[in-house]
Parts: C-alpha cells; structure tokens; sequence
C-alpha cells in the first residue's frame, strides 16, 4: 500500500508541473520533454529494467523460454539437484516426498542436501491413503498437515545417504542453476535454469529459463522485506515446481506447507545484497 502511495503522489506531481509549464509557452513536446527529466532520477531503474528485460524475454537465447518436448507419465526414479539454494534442507526433502514419492508413478527420490550428500527415498507401492486412514483413526485431533509430516517421517526413517559418485542411477534428472547474468544486468535482474534431462539418451526433454526483476526504487519491498526479487516473472514459468508438474503430470504438488527453511528469495537476498 505504501508503495502505491508513493506512485501515486508522484504522478500526481508530474501532472501538476506539466500543467505549470503551460505559463511558459512551451509546446508540448518541450513540456513532456521537462517533465520526463524531472521524472527520470525515480523512474531510471524502471526504464533500465524494462530495456534489459525486453532484450533478455525477446531477444537472448533460448527460444522459447520453457519448452517440453516430452511428457513423462511414469517417471519411476528422478533425481533433483538444487544448485541454486543449493540442496534440499531436511524439511524441504520431506515436502518432496509427500508431494512427489507416491509409490507408482515415482518410487526412487533423490535430493542433494545442503550438505553436499545425497538422500535417495524409496516407495515399491502407493502407501499414502493407508497411511492416512490409520493415521485418522489413532488421531481424531490430528490435521492434514500432521498426517503429511508422520507420514514424510515414515519413510525418512528408510533413507539412503551417497555421495554424488557413488548414488544409484536414476531414469531422470533435475537440475536447478543460477544463470549469471552480465555486469549491468546484474544490477536490475535475476535468472535461474530449470533442466530436465533423461538419463538413457542423456538429452534434455524439457527446460525452462525465467527471468524476475528486483524491485522498483518506487515501489520497494516494503510489504515483506529482504526479499532479492519481485514474485513474478518477466518471461518463463515463475513457479519451477509447477513447470516440472507438467513434465510430470502425476507428480503434482498434493500439498504446499510452510517450511523452516529459508526461501530462494530470502538466500539470494542474503547472498547478494
């Protein structure tokens, strides 16, 4: 709100000086001329931003920017690589399994960690609904979310601790990088690489490039604070967990919860400023 404030107050001035100039007997485009000057020491960061971004979304490769060229129904053994956080905190590999490890259509999970191992989980059947019934009958005052966390804890209590040269081979990978951006663009925007790529023939069936931009000095992150970038992107999926849903449709998120562990924006606000 405060931001809008700030906005708003703005035009507000740029139209009263606009119309002050009239006084003047200048021509129009001389007014227009005065007031983009007066308004450019506030508006320079967006006029930067936009340019680079049209030239990142429209231009730069790749094209498109998210692309599926295979769709993978029963993906039976994925592994995901974070290299941007990077690794999977331990409440974040749980969220993983109770959104992705269904014991059908995916039976082997593997994360890196934050520490640099890897943790594989392994599902041979769909145990959820079961789970939850017996769960619901011993806990009449439990929840949905207490359900999700026993039953992530379940089968932690199976996992498999690797290193990354000595981890089991899986169908499919997932990795997740940072795109370093040049010196300038660095300055006004962020862009990160989503990469699916199928083990047998080592090809990548699907990516997708996503490019954010950091907030505006006019409107500024007052709403939640420390966060490196604005919560939508210019161009590709914002929402990478989404993106791979469609490369995995079975796979879709069963339940989004709040997490511990420090968001994406809270690290690289963080790492960066």
């Amino acid at each position: 709100m405060l931001s809008v404030f700030i906005l708003s107050l703005l035009v507000l001035i740029a139209v009263v000086f606009f119309r002050g100039l009239k006084r003047y007997r200048l021509s129009l485009w001389s007014r227009l001329g005065l007031t983009f000057l007066l308004l450019l020491p506030f508006t320079c960061d967006i006029v930067v931003t936009n340019l680079l971004a049209g030239y990142y979304c429209l231009i730069a490769p790749p094209h498109p920017k998210t692309k599926i060229d295979k769709i993978v129904e029963y993906p039976i053994s994925i592994y995901w690589e974070d290299n941007v956080h990077p690794g999977f905190c331990k409440e974040a590999r749980a969220m993983m399994i109770v959104n992705y490890l269904d014991g059908k259509h995916l039976k082997t999970m593997a994360l890196n960690g934050e520490d640099g191992k890897i943790y594989v989980y392994r599902l041979e059947g769909p145990l959820f609904e079961e789970f939850a019934a017996n769960f619901e009958r011993k806990n009449r005052n439990g929840n949905n979310f207490d359900v999700y966390r026993v039953y992530a804890d379940e089968i932690m209590k199976s996992e498999k601790v690797y290193t990354k040269e000595k981890m089991p081979k899986t169908d499919y990978t997932v990795t997740f990088d940072e795109v370093k951006l040049n010196g300038l663009a660095r300055e006004f925007l962020y862009a990160d690489e989503t990469r699916i790529i199928e083990n047998g023939s080592k090809r990548v069936i699907a990516y997708n490039r996503r490019y954010m931009r950091f907030f505006y000095n006019l409107a500024p992150d007052f709403e939640v604070g420390n966060r490196y970038f604005a919560p939508y992107a210019l161009c590709g999926d914002y929402f990478y967990r989404d993106f791979e849903g469609k490369v995995f449709p079975a796979l879709r998120y069963r339940v989004v919860g709040t997490s511990t562990c420090k968001s994406l924006n809270e690290i690289l606000y963080e790492r960066y400023k």
